[in-house]
């Protein structure tokens, strides 16, 4: 007998490491505005993983730079492909609202973990409109 994770929150968990892998190495080159999140899970029946939760902080000059935003990645419910929604209104009880998931999706190929990843951290350099230095 064995207890194992179900596919959905595994997808979801390799492909925000990877994003967050990559935000982490980078973010460290942001001076004096600083982006930084969680990652918290949700539930909504087949759809399942986990959302992350980013805002931005000028430290210069002392205030929060940007409105959050709040990144979704999922295995599809009706395939084995890879959901990313966004927003950046609070999400209700953890859940992106209907109108997120009929305009601000993408979907990619099963086995498209990276693209998946590197389409997240692109939503976040553009949203907080930061340049993250190649080091």
């Amino acid at each position: 007998m064995s207890f194992q994770k179900i596919r959905t929150i595994l997808v979801s968990e390799r492909v925000f490491s990877i994003a967050t892998d990559t935000l982490n190495n980078e973010i460290e080159s942001m001076n004096p505005i600083k982006v930084s999140g969680y990652l918290e899970c949700f539930n909504n029946c087949r759809e399942q993983g986990y959302v992350l939760a980013t805002q931005s902080y000028d430290y210069e000059n002392e205030k929060r730079t940007k409105e959050s935003l709040y990144i979704w990645a999922f295995e599809n419910r009706s395939s084995d492909n890879i959901v990313v929604c966004w927003q950046t209104e609070y999400p209700d009880k953890g859940m992106y609202s209907i109108l997120t998931f009929e305009n601000r999706r993408k979907l990619f190929k099963y086995n498209e973990l990276q693209s998946a990843a590197d389409f997240i951290v692109e939503l976040v350099k553009k949203h907080f409109k930061v340049e993250f230095s190649r080091q």
